[in-house]
């Protein structure tokens, strides 16, 4: 996003704001950029970098409006209608060590809940110096004109805002994909076994399809789920514990927080034991 442009000549001509997806802002080092919030909704401020690691944004009236952060997003929104929670101050400190300073102004109705602070300028030096040419035609023939230049350069903005995201989401998923373990054993008894101990009797002997976990949550994908939901138990500190688990009927998936070296799955009478092939693996988080 770090190519999106400015909404510098806007007010020059017709175009409602209301149709974008967000007001665009053009960044310039050292300045406060005035923008505007409601007790009805979030505003939604959207940097062109994220927020650097071990910051958080600083609200000047933190008693008066709340915030939250994801990433290059900010949102923001009064809390009270309290005289002094009028208006504060925002500041964020991107990844570049760039930093981004606002005033937000409290209002009962706003028309623009969306800000996106972007790099660059709308036109460039030749575009406005053909626009300078046009300085004795009509101002509604240049109002036209500058509309199609800014309504051109808004749309690609917005195809290389999608490619990126777009990129984002591969490299997000890619990673995530190394960060996978499946080394998990778990029980597949014969006949024999299943007369010493009742780990299948009731469950079926192909109840579970595959275990892996991602470093913070362990999956479980049963074949079926039409004999009442499991409980997992597991070793914790000497003594055995239930753990968390939540089961996704659609998928047929156990999704259980955290991940144990070893646990058992439990219904009724029947049980299962699992056990982590290599517990000094335990991805990235």
């Amino acid at each position: 996003m770090n190519k999106l442009i400015t909404l510098t000549a806007f007010s020059l001509f017709s175009l409602s704001v209301s149709a974008l997806d967000c007001v665009k802002i053009g960044h310039e080092s050292g300045k406060t950029y005035d923008i505007e919030g409601t007790m009805n909704t979030f505003t939604h401020v959207i940097l062109p970098e994220n927020i650097m690691r071990n910051t958080t944004v600083i609200v000047g009236n933190s008693e008066l409006w709340t915030s939250d952060t994801a990433g290059p997003h900010i949102y923001i929104k009064p809390t009270s209608t309290q005289t002094q929670g009028e208006s504060t101050s925002l500041s964020a400190v991107g990844e570049s060590g760039t930093s981004y300073d606002f005033k937000i102004n409290r209002k009962k109705a706003i028309k623009n809940t969306c800000y996106e602070v972007t790099v660059g300028t709308l036109f460039s030096d030749s575009e406005r110096q053909a626009l300078s040419l046009r300085k004795n035609d009509s101002q509604d023939s240049t109002s036209v004109e500058l509309a199609r230049l800014y309504r051109d350069k808004y749309n690609q903005a917005t195809r290389d805002a999608k490619e990126q995201e777009k990129t984002a989401v591969l490299e997000a998923l890619r990673r995530y994909r190394y960060q996978i373990y499946t080394r998990y054993d778990w029980d597949k008894p014969s006949k024999t076994h299943r007369k010493s101990r009742n780990t299948t009797n009731f469950i079926g002997d192909g109840f579970v399809s595959d275990i892996y976990d991602d470093g913070r949550f362990t999956y479980i994908r049963v074949h079926n789920q039409n004999k009442g939901i499991m409980i997992v138990e597991a070793e914790l500190e000497g003594q055995t514990e239930i753990i968390e688990a939540k089961f996704d009927t659609l998928n047929k998936m156990y999704t259980i927080a955290g991940i144990f070296p070893k646990f058992t799955l439990k219904y009724a009478d029947s049980e299962f034991d699992i056990s982590r092939g290599d517990n000094s693996t335990f991805g990235e988080y």
